[in-house]
């Protein structure tokens, strides 16, 4: 009987607090359950080395996976771009917007599929990267803690998770861009702020066809990448009226992210500010909390991966409303909704969610079937497999 190939997992990069280290470890693990051999290549050291092994081992694997990678930009010492020279089939799974990878997806490799985790993500992709033929969409999975706590034995009332920056930053980077560049990035967040179902690409179409200007999809797709602090800008803009309105429900609340400790306005009286820590410990602090306030600026047909968490974990999300949110769960049984552009009535929603307990063991206990039914990374092994098999 023919051997079954492996599944590589590559480590090109370090993400934020190493979560692509977590990420790859459970799917290992998902993998493994189901019987597949994956190997895991990590590129921190000794990069050159052990991607030439590859190169002279590559028929022992039928897909490669990488999150966020780097490898698309690499080349070997005479030119040839490395993923051309390796012929295995390669997932770049992109954790965030697209926009901020133009450099990685903007070359065609004869065997280079995207995953996305949204599906504004993916639809961009498709659009504006048509050379990459295989763009799929599949959420980040979900863990349970390794120590489970009940209801009373939580520690945190109210938790947030999340770095920020103050505007003033944001200003100074602005300051450096043309000033025909610094009023299109205005332009944009002020579209978006308007209109916070907008994303940023349709955003920068309705502004180009205004201006009358027309671009190919790579002139797009650039011109998307150098406008980046829009987004940005917004994700810390949204995040600090989100903390500041939760702040007010007078509940203790726990912000743990570089920055807020910066933020004269948060009134420390009922409020903890930690700097951030690792993926590990937030998934075990996520666990720790009764109530979490949740916010995914920019993420307009996803959930952030903190939801899935969340719920995996008996813990109750507070999370942004949106058309893609109430497609996926439901409001009050299994999450609760807050509407941003309502975001005044947050601090008594929260309040009141927060006198009754009974309320938010009922509902955490439906998110968690959910989510261990849905969102555990066996779940996404599962679904990632299925792309994997339906490229061969």
């Amino acid at each position: 009987m023919q051997m079954k190939k492996k599944i590589l997992l590559f480590l090109s990069r370090d993400l934020c607090y190493e979560s692509n280290r977590y990420f790859m470890s459970y799917l290992e693990e998902a993998f493994e359950k189901k019987g597949y051999d994956v190997d895991t290549c990590d590129l921190s050291i000794q990069m050159e080395e052990k991607l030439e092994n590859l190169l002279e081992h590559q028929e022992e694997y039928f897909a490669a996976i990488d999150f966020n990678s780097l490898l698309p930009r690499l080349e070997l010492e005479d030119g040839t771009p490395y993923l051309e020279a390796f012929k295995v089939p390669f997932w770049n799974y992109l954790v965030d917007h697209p926009l901020y990878h133009h450099v990685g997806i903007k070359r065609s490799f004869s065997h280079y599929s995207v995953i996305c985790i949204d599906t504004c993500h993916q639809m961009y992709m498709q659009k504006y990267y048509p050379h990459i033929k295989n763009v799929s969409y599949l959420p980040l999975g979900a863990t349970e803690a390794e120590m489970t706590r009940s209801f009373d034995q939580k520690r945190f009332e109210l938790l947030f998770l999340g770095t920020f920056e103050q505007e003033q930053e944001f200003l100074d980077l602005l300051a450096d861009y043309p000033i025909k560049q610094q009023k299109e990035i205005k332009v944009l967040i002020e579209m978006m702020q308007a209109d916070s179902e907008l994303t940023q690409e349709h955003a920068l179409e309705i502004y180009l066809k205004e201006q009358g200007e027309k671009l190919s999809d790579l002139e797009f797709g650039a011109r998307l990448n150098q406008n980046y602090l829009a987004d940005k800008y917004l994700r810390d803009v949204r995040r600090k009226k989100e903390v500041l309105a939760a702040a007010k429900s007078g509940i203790p609340f726990t912000i743990i992210g570089h920055g807020w400790d910066e933020l004269m306005e948060l009134d420390k009286s009922h409020i903890s500010v930690y700097s951030g820590i690792g993926y590990a410990a937030a998934i075990q602090m996520m666990a720790n909390a009764k109530m979490l306030l949740n916010t995914t600026p920019e993420f307009h047909g996803g959930l952030h991966d903190r939801v899935y968490i969340a719920m995996q974990n008996r813990t109750l999300c507070f999370t942004e409303y949106g058309k893609f949110a109430a497609s996926q769960l439901k409001n009050e049984q299994e999450v609760i909704f807050y509407d941003y552009k309502d975001i005044d009535t947050l601090p008594e929603k929260i309040y009141q969610v927060y006198q009754n307990p009974d309320k938010i063991q009922k509902i955490t206990e439906n998110a968690y079937n959910k989510a261990k039914a849905e969102y555990s990374w066996d779940k996404r092994a599962e679904e990632l497999l299925a792309i994997l098999q339906k490229k061969r």
